[in-house]
């Protein structure tokens, strides 16, 4: 066995470095005469097609939040989020006599806002475009228990509190009401680009309690109930179920929200330094806490790009997938008793045609994953295994540029193929019954790493982003080629 596993190192070699009728003599020079082990090169062809994604899970450590006209198909792509916020445990506030900030005897806040920092917006947007931003307060906590996609309509299942606080915000990716030093020193914090939106008219709770603003109603409930500041699910619970922000007008502004706070300031006697200062804390939504994004795709024109048949495509957020159709019974015809030592697969990119100066990001990752399991994979939390799933990266240049390339699905193959076997051996309808049982999804992804480079999660790719693969069932390019080795030992 682990000869077998040191020849599918040099087959993946092999079908790497050559894939022409060179390849035939690879086995006889890389083995020597005692292993008597034959390397047979072959190759085969894989069909594919688009498929509509309709929705994804929803389910990330970041938010998405904006609106644009797709400058390729003229279709409305738009991104909506509900946050909920973290407390720490060791969270505390000042004392309340400490707190100079106070009318009625009691304490409050100076002022309060949320605050939005932005990524790099994608590459289809006008970083200039204005649009209404609405922020309207949560009824009800999120629920654990449920599953949320990313076609989940919150305001139809009840979760916007009806007369609940809701604020519209003109919001643009270079903020113009903020000044230029206080863009200075979020930069030098690593934004270059953020939100404010203040929360300093008056609110009612939902037992009818008037505050002075939203900050104050959430000092004076620490004050009141510090129960409720114990952990997140007590705060969830009891003060804050979360906040809902969606764009309500405009076009333009498309971005990942990769940090959100809630900040509140106050003022207190710091009796320590002796001294009257403000003070301020912030709530986050951060991957503690859950976060969900609602993605909307013009339905009409994602179908009538599913049905071009000359290519395939790859669109994300919640677009379009590359269903492929693996020829495994080919790749295993004749061949019972080899070993399938590699088998290696590139989907070529077809180029942009658009002369629009604002284009849509190419994706960087592909997910590989067996088409029966493309639902359970997300909602377990797996990662890729290089077994049954894989991903890989987009090439730009290189031996395998402007394509996604995986290199070795052999594994994957041969587990089809038993598959295949065992079941039609006990039931002969069982191709029927198991339609999808040589098919596999390629889906975008964004992938996040460890500080080891070690892959420590797989999420649906949110951001936007769409290309094009050679492929389809009028493909009027080569076709798609699967290069294998089979590893056979000499009678």
């Amino acid at each position: 066995m682990m000869k077998l596993k040191f020849m599918a190192v040099i087959a993946l070699v092999a079908i790497t470095t050559a894939c022409n009728e060179d390849t035939i003599d690879v086995g006889q020079t890389l083995t020597s005469p005692t292993d008597q082990l034959e390397m047979l090169p072959a190759t085969f062809t894989a069909t594919s097609r688009t498929i509509v994604a309709d929705s994804v899970l929803s389910r990330s450590t970041t938010s998405f939040l904006g609106r644009i006209m797709d400058p390729e198909t003229g279709a409305t792509v738009s991104s909506e989020f509900m946050t909920q916020l973290h407390i720490l445990e060791s969270f505390e506030l000042y004392p309340d006599d400490n707190v100079v900030s106070r009318e009625d005897g009691r304490p409050v806040a100076d002022s309060c806002r949320f605050e939005l920092y932005f990524s790099n917006p994608s590459s289809a947007c006008d970083t200039l475009a204005t649009v209404k931003l609405r922020l309207s307060e949560l009824e009800k906590p999120m629920t654990d228990g449920i599953t949320y996609y990313s076609n989940y309509d919150p305001e139809a299942h009840g979760y916007l509190r009806q007369d609940g606080l809701s604020i519209d915000k003109m919001l643009s990716y270079a903020d113009q009401s903020l000044t230029e030093e206080r863009y200075k020193s979020s930069s030098s914090d690593g934004y270059a680009h953020f939100s404010y939106i203040p929360l300093n008219d008056e609110y009612t709770d939902r037992q009818g309690n008037t505050y002075k603003n939203y900050g104050t109603y959430v000092i004076q409930q620490y004050y009141d109930h510090p129960e409720y500041f114990k952990n997140s699910y007590q705060f969830i619970k009891h003060v804050c179920p979360g906040f809902y922000f969606q764009i309500t007008d405009g076009y333009g502004f498309y971005s990942q929200v990769p940090e959100i706070a809630l900040r509140i300031f106050y003022t207190v006697n710091d009796s320590e330094k002796d001294s009257i200062s403000s003070a301020n804390f912030p709530l986050a939504g951060t991957e503690e806490v859950l976060q969900t994004c609602r993605i909307y795709n013009d339905k009409g024109i994602i179908d009538q790009m599913a049905a071009d048949n000359t290519c395939t495509y790859i669109k994300s957020p919640a677009g379009l997938f590359t269903e492929v159709t693996l020829p495994v019974t080919d790749i295993k015809s004749g061949h019972d008793n080899d070993s399938l030592l590699a088998a290696k697969v590139s989907f070529q990119r077809i180029n942009n045609s658009s002369n629009s100066k604002l284009t849509l990001d190419t994706p960087v990752y592909l997910l590989m994953v067996q088409k029966d399991s493309l639902y359970s994979f997300f909602q377990r939390n797996k990662l890729p295994d290089n077994r049954l799933s894989y991903y890989t990266a987009y090439s730009a240049s290189g031996a395998t540029s402007n394509s996604y390339t995986f290199n070795n699905i052999s594994t994957l193959i041969t587990s089809m193929y038993n598959a295949y076997k065992n079941g039609i051996a006990a039931n002969p309808n069982w191709v029927a019954r198991h339609p999808d049982w040589n098919k596999v999804v390629l889906v975008p992804i964004s992938v996040t790493s460890s500080s080891s480079s070690s892959i420590t999660g797989v999420n649906h790719n949110m951001s936007i982003t769409s290309t094009r693969l050679v492929g389809g069932s009028d493909n009027p390019n080569d076709p798609i080629q699967i290069n294998v080795v089979y590893g056979q030992f000499k009678k």
